[in-house]
Order: C-alpha cells, then sequence, then structure tokens
C-alpha cells in the first residue's frame, strides 16, 4: 500500500483503514479492544504537513483522515521518521523495538498504551504494506 500511494493521503488512509480492519491481528492485539476508543495522529518528524489521524472505536478503525482532530482530541500522538515509518510497515523492525530506540516517539498520551498494546501496534503498522 503505501508502496504504491503517497503516505497519509487521504487515497492511502482509505486503503489503510480497509487494510487495518481485515487484519484480525490487529484487533486481537490490543490488551482490551472492546474498551479502545480513541483518537491517534501518526506523525512525520521534520515534516508538519504529512500526518494522519485515526479514531478507534471498540477496536476497529472508523475514521482514516489526513490531520483532522483538534489537537485537543487526540489520545495519542506519535511521531517517526518516513525511514522508521517504512522499516517498521515493512517488517524490518517491529514498531515496539522502533519505540524502545526511540526511533517512533510519543508526543502526546501515555507511553503504558504502546506497552500494553504492543501487538497491535506492530500488526497496525506492518498493514500499511499490506494490500
Amino acid at each position: 500500500m503505501t508502496d504504491k500511494l503517497k503516505l497519509f493521503s487521504q487515497e492511502w488512509c482509505d486503503a489503510a483503514l480497509d487494510a487495518v480492519n481485515a487484519n484480525d491481528a490487529v484487533y486481537e492485539g490490543f490488551k482490551d479492544p472492546d474498551t479502545f476508543t480513541n483518537k491517534l495522529e501518526f506523525g512525520v518528524i521534520g515534516r508538519d504537513d504529512v500526518a494522519c489521524h485515526l479514531e478507534f472505536k471498540e477496536g476497529k478503525v472508523v475514521s482514516f483522515t489526513p490531520r483532522t482532530f483538534d489537537e485537543s482530541e487526540l489520545w495519542l500522538i506519535i511521531n517517526g521518521s518516513l525511514e522508521t515509518w517504512q522499516a517498521a510497515a515493512g517488517g524490518k523492525e517491529e514498531g515496539g523495538k522502533l519505540l524502545v530506540k526511540g526511533q517512533i516517539k510519543f508526543a502526546k498520551g501515555p507511553m503504558s498504551a504502546a506497552i500494553e498494546n504492543a501487538g497491535a501496534l506492530n500488526n497496525f503498522l506492518l498493514t500499511w504494506y499490506r494490500r
């Protein structure tokens, strides 16, 4: 997906929404998927113009768009370089390991969210390259 569409464009977000919701490993990776109802931002370090917003409801993505929500509505803001997102999406390195190395950074929200939901995060990022 990321190899064919511009990262975080609306076309890319539409394809990612379908792919993430079709990947049962994302849902199963949440500590408690039935209560995972949050808004998140994934951004690119050094590129304030490149970000996407997601809204999860009970472990499923209900909205996946370029930056839409006000920052006050976001539970998590997660940033990484373009190369970091490509490495995670391509399966070269797990998102959790990139987080520990400081290559994925939490700009807002509890770090415990990543630890408790590491399986969901890793499978979410891997979905970015799947069709």
